[in-house]
């Protein structure tokens, strides 16, 4: 056994065990470790988005890398069964291609996409896969989801300029994101998040031509999904 993985999972256990969320001498107590290493530890898991602290408290709540690590185990189709209609009312309402996405370690998985009737439109392959930085939809992860813009950047291989960066921040003020000709030429983007149990768990996105989607309509498209998806939310309620 190595200690410290045992350590760390027992950690992650107690957090559960709790109903998702404890306080940190709660959790040294029950772990049997002193303050100053189960802080240590607690500190590494938020900075890789497997916890974090409460917003309006002194807990330590499970993060959204839980769950993508608990996505990946096989509840996409009961997701993409679930949200398909918001998708189709989304498309109906906006005549162009909407898509779900997820989080796949630090890079957005297409999940489920209705492509636009109209002469001009862009396709979203289900099953795809791209970086976070290089798409709207995958702006949502970097504004919402904890500790991932952070590791994103530290990486080598990605490129997270000032204007990426000052687009997550907007994204993160204003809820939504918006891409204007950020990857394919004449293409806008806009997405919202799907959020569960107050955890950012997948993306909605809608694409189109810039001749059709422009800021102002990108924007009224926007308000419309968020509308749709908190309809959504609601159902997970009742």
């Amino acid at each position: 056994m190595i200690q410290s993985i045992e350590r760390a999972y027992l950690i992650l256990v107690i957090i559960a065990r709790e109903g998702g969320a404890a306080k940190l001498k709660h959790i040294s107590e029950k772990a049997k470790l002193t303050k100053s290493t189960t802080h240590n530890i607690l500190k590494t898991f938020a900075s890789l988005g497997l916890v974090k602290r409460g917003i309006c408290d002194t807990q330590y709540h499970l993060g959204a890398g839980i769950q993508n690590i608990s996505r990946a185990t096989g509840d996409d189709n009961a997701l993409k069964g679930f949200l398909r209609p918001t998708l189709q009312r989304i498309a109906e309402k906006s005549k162009e291609t909407v898509y779900l996405a997820v989080l796949n370690g630090d890079e957005v998985s297409y999940l489920d996409a209705i492509e636009s009737t109209q002469m001009l439109s862009r396709s979203r392959p289900i099953g795809g896969r791209e970086p976070v930085s290089r798409s709207a939809i995958g702006q949502i992860f970097l504004a919402f989801v904890p500790g991932l813009f952070d590791r994103v950047k530290a990486n080598p291989n990605e490129s997270i300029t000032k204007e990426i960066q000052e687009q997550v921040t907007k994204v993160a003020n204003i809820g939504y994101s918006v891409a204007l000709d950020a990857i394919h030429p004449d293409v806008n983007c806009v997405a919202v998040p799907w959020r569960q149990r107050g955890e950012v768990r997948a993306a909605i996105g809608l694409s189109g031509p810039s001749a059709r989607l422009a800021s102002k309509a990108l924007t009224s498209h926007a308000i419309m999904m968020i509308r749709e998806v908190e309809q959504s939310f609601a159902r997970t309620t009742n």
